[in-house]
């Protein structure tokens, strides 16, 4: 499973054109597959507490870590298409969550402006991101605390089936890819 998976993860990295610079999903920051998933408690753009475990207990979820829907054109356009393929991502039974270190407010402001229906989770302090071990040591500023961007697919036993990302914050990965990696764990 684990060769599928990078196999992929090197041909989206190639895809992209990022070329000889493409590494395997395993080289990226954060856990990788095979690892038990954090548990975490957030809270989202409505207010409304969101746990890890009770997401679980209702099938496969995918975790998008992402820099700010505040500041990051780039998180904002990738929110936008999981959006916009939000039934496709559900069809292949999948949860979807996103987490940065916005507050709610900024996650709820942003949710209604571009019609975002799955739950944006605010990670204060970044404790979560650090626990996934992604958080950007480089970001200074008003971009401390940010993750690195990532994607993990959890299965209902808790373990990371799947992990997108790229070296280059500012290329993500489709709906498409994202149902690929998906089906390829077979973590329905």
């Amino acid at each position: 499973m684990r060769l599928t998976l990078t196999r992929f993860a090197c041909s989206a990295l190639l895809a992209t054109g990022l070329g000889a610079s493409a590494v395997t999903a395993g080289e990226l920051a954060g856990l990788n597959i095979g690892d038990h998933a954090p548990a975490f408690e957030l809270k989202k753009q409505s207010g409304e507490t969101v746990k890890l475990t009770e997401l679980l207990k209702q099938g496969s979820v995918t975790v998008v870590f992402y820099r700010s829907a505040d500041w990051c054109p780039f998180c904002q356009k990738h929110l936008i298409a999981m959006q916009a393929g939000l039934k496709d991502i559900k069809e292949a039974g999948l949860q979807l969550v996103a987490i940065s270190y916005d507050s709610a407010d900024v996650l709820g402001r942003f949710a209604a402006k571009r019609g975002i229906e799955f739950p944006l989770l605010s990670d204060p302090g970044s404790v979560t991101i650090k626990a996934w071990k992604l958080l950007n040591a480089e970001a200074r500023g008003n971009s401390e605390g940010i993750p690195h961007p990532m994607t993990y697919v959890i299965s209902k036993d808790g373990v990371i089936r799947a992990k997108l990302g790229h070296e280059n914050y500012q290329t993500r990965h489709s709906v498409q890819e994202l149902i690929g990696a998906a089906k390829s764990t077979n973590s329905k």
